[in-house]
């Protein structure tokens, strides 16, 4: 099968990773012709010392990639997804599997990312949007250590069709029909991710990583089971598993960049001078926008926002935080 992978970073280069193990073939779409060495088979910018698997490739050519493909794979930044779907669009004139491996929601409508695949994508050549999210580091998928992550489908024979095909030894794919909550715990957990590492930054110890964890999940849980979600699904790979792995390692470009923040104690001149693609930052703004039309309390994503978009000390976020109203846990 071939698959055309829309992106080339690290995400993106360890899922044909996975793919090419399971025999498929995989184009890689990028705009940068100095991104990837096709003939030492070499992601040159994201893993210079890793040879990837020959079925691995690259191109810069829309068009080159979507021909003969069977299944089309977003692998980009969520701001960009309405956009790419749209230049896909163009191109695309055979039915394919749509997948999304991006975290985050719409900047239009605050939506899941398969509702923008589904609303910009021919409806006619769009054999079903699956999205594939989970707790996962690229850096250890490529390095063949043992990851479980979940294939998102309201129809749970598209979500089969891709755990089936990807899965492996080192790779474990799991189905859920749950579009909506498994999309929001995936995203919203970013957010939570910076809280995690600014928490980290100002000195703070396990106790509060605790407590960022749990109270978190109760946020998430709040947002995603008043937009439709289950609540079970929160408890899962896409709500606590994804939040346990991104609010405890720098290898989260949003726990380090919280990291940072708390460690400066100030969030302007790290979000000035950050290059790096930190879905959580956007995400905070659009789970806000929603929280608040919902009225749903959500004091930690607040305090969050409150630091990156109102100039807030985290230190002061963290105090005020602590000091509210005493309430039951429930």
């Amino acid at each position: 099968m071939k698959i055309a992978i829309i992106g080339s970073g690290s995400w993106a280069t360890a899922l044909a990773h996975v793919f090419a193990k399971n025999d498929h073939t995989c184009l890689l779409v990028g705009r940068d012709e100095n991104a990837f060495d096709n003939q030492r088979h070499i992601n040159v910018r994201y893993f210079p010392d890793i040879v990837l698997n020959e079925r691995i490739s690259y191109t810069t050519s829309l068009k080159e990639g979507l021909n003969g493909a069977e299944m089309v794979l977003f692998c980009i930044p969520s701001g960009a997804m309405r956009l790419m779907a749209k230049e896909v669009s163009k191109y695309l004139d055979h039915k394919v599997m749509i997948l999304s491996a991006t975290k985050g929601l719409d900047a239009k409508t605050f939506e899941p990312l398969s509702n923008v695949l589904k609303e910009e994508l021919p409806k006619e050549y769009v054999e079903g949007v699956v999205s594939i999210i989970g707790p996962s580091f690229a850096n250890e998928v490529i390095h063949d250590k043992v990851t479980a992550i979940v294939a998102v489908s309201s129809d749970e024979k598209e979500a089969i069709k891709v755990q089936k095909a990807f899965s492996c030894d080192t790779f474990r794919i799991y189905t859920n029909d749950d579009e909506i909550g498994c999309q929001i715990g995936a995203a919203l957990k970013n957010v939570l991710a910076i809280a995690g590492g600014a928490i980290y930054g100002l000195g703070e110890g396990e106790n509060a990583k605790a407590a960022l964890v749990t109270r978190g999940l109760h946020e998430i849980i709040r947002l995603g089971s008043a937009l439709g979600g289950k609540v079970e699904t929160f408890y899962g790979l896409t709500g606590i598993g994804d939040l346990l792995l991104t609010c405890s390692s720098p290898q989260s470009r949003n726990f380090y960049l919280g990291m940072q923040i708390g460690q400066k104690d100030d969030a302007q001149d790290v979000l000035k001078e950050n290059k790096k693609t930190v879905e959580g930052v956007l995400t905070c703004k659009y789970a806000k926008a929603l929280a608040d039309k919902l009225s749903i309390s959500m004091p930690i994503l607040n305090g969050v926002y409150s630091v990156l978009f109102e100039g807030q000390k985290p230190s002061q976020m963290v105090h005020e935080t602590m000091v509210r109203k005493l309430k039951s846990e429930h």
